[in-house]
């Protein structure tokens, strides 16, 4: 499995200015999926710190099949400085995806 080059991962903290809320995007290994080379970009977010007991509670409404109808979600909220980085990613996306590098 052919690897790209490391690079250290892009760290976009929230407008906010919590630490808690970040996202770090790295780009992973290529993965063959069906004789094709995917390259792949993780994102990784943090959002916010719950107690043990806000964990545990919420663990065992999930483990007996409660669901809340909007979903667990908590906010980041992107600055004009992060579009480059963003930027960024799209751009690495859309050249690996016009490559097509395709084993035979």
């Amino acid at each position: 499995m052919k690897k790209i080059p490391y690079q250290s991962p892009d760290v976009l903290i929230c407008e906010c200015h919590s630490t808690e809320h970040q996202m770090i995007i790295s780009y992973g290994d290529d993965e063959l999926i069906d004789g094709t080379i995917i390259h792949m970009v993780y994102i990784h977010t943090h959002l916010v710190k719950k107690s043990f007991w806000s964990r545990l509670k919420y663990g065992l409404k999930y483990i007996f099949g409660y669901k809340s109808r909007y979903g667990a979600w908590d906010e980041f909220i992107l600055n004009p400085n992060d579009a480059d980085k963003l930027q960024d990613v799209v751009d690495y996306l859309k050249e690996k995806k016009n490559e097509k590098t395709i084993l035979g």
